[in-house]
């Protein structure tokens, strides 16, 4: 079982091998709430994550009954709104079978707490429990990630009918073209073909260079490996003397350990920066 669904396919008994269950026997494996009962329909339902159930908000976001059950008022982001569906499907699967709400609670639990029937792809894709890009920092660094990607420019170009858009484009000016061509893929059906472009151009990425970079499986240049990362680096890197040189000329002649250390110091503050602020400088100086 995962945070995202849990599904129990229950079955009330082996009546075919064993007979007929007495009376007894069905009174005691009976279900006794709302939860007991989905489950022993075999139902998948909705589990703890919260991507999941800002999923089932956007799902049903509209449905003024839905609305009302789950207490959302109008307006609401599927951030703001997502714990209070929670906590009222949470609330309907607790009824007893001898409470006089037990059915209409089935009914709301049955439409709510299973696994929904998404209609567009941003909703398909919070369910699977992966964020979604949001922030001005994700279109930024979403652009330089993928700029080398022919297709990827050529669909955010379609997107703005803008033909003038390429890889050498800065971040600054194409940040909200790459925006609206998401905006534009998420509110699509999930049957639409787009779920893969979403899923591999939409993404909310890394808050910063370095755990962009750790995550692709490189590793930050360790404690007593500056000097030979400078050394390795020096000839072809021609730009690094003056972007690390701090109150100390350096070049090509600079002994490894003084070198090493001012690169040190530089990646220290790059690393921590938005990927889309130094990115090849950042990974070729900094990373093995």
């Amino acid at each position: 079982m995962n945070a995202l669904t849990t599904k129990a396919v229950a079955g009330l008994g082996v009546a075919g091998a064993l007979g007929t269950a007495s009376a007894g026997a069905w009174y005691v494996s009976r279900p006794k709430d709302v939860k007991s009962k989905l489950i022993s329909e075999g139902l998948t339902l909705v589990g703890s994550s919260s991507k999941a159930w800002r999923s089932v908000f956007l799902t049903h976001n509209g449905d003024s009954e839905f609305m009302s059950f789950a207490g959302v008022e109008s307006g609401k982001s599927d951030k703001e709104a997502g714990s209070k569906v929670m906590s009222a499907c949470e609330g309907v699967m607790k009824v007893s079978v001898d409470s006089e709400d037990y059915n209409a609670s089935l009914d709301k639990a049955r439409k709510y707490r299973t696994a929904p029937n998404f209609k567009t792809i941003e909703a398909k894709v919070l369910f699977s429990d992966r964020e979604i890009a949001f922030e001005d920092r994700d279109w930024k660094n979403l652009f330089t990630i993928h700029k080398g990607d022919d297709a990827f420019i050529e669909k955010v170009k379609k997107a703005n009918s803008d033909t003038s858009l390429t890889k050498d484009s800065t971040v600054d000016t194409v940040k909200d073209k790459v925006k609206k061509f998401c905006d534009d893929l998420k509110v699509q059906s999930p049957n639409s073909g787009g779920v893969a472009d979403y899923e591999k151009y939409c993404l909310q990425t890394p808050s910063s260079a370095r755990i962009f970079y750790e995550n692709l499986g490189t590793r930050f240049v360790g404690e007593s490996g500056w000097g030979s990362k400078f050394d390795s680096i020096k000839a072809s890197d021609n730009a690094m003397f003056e972007d690390i040189k701090g109150t100390e000329t350096l070049n090509a002649s600079s002994p490894s350990d003084k070198g090493g250390s001012q690169l040190r110091a530089w990646c220290d503050k790059e690393v921590v920066k938005e990927l889309s602020d130094s990115h090849q400088k950042t990974r070729d100086r900094c990373f093995n």
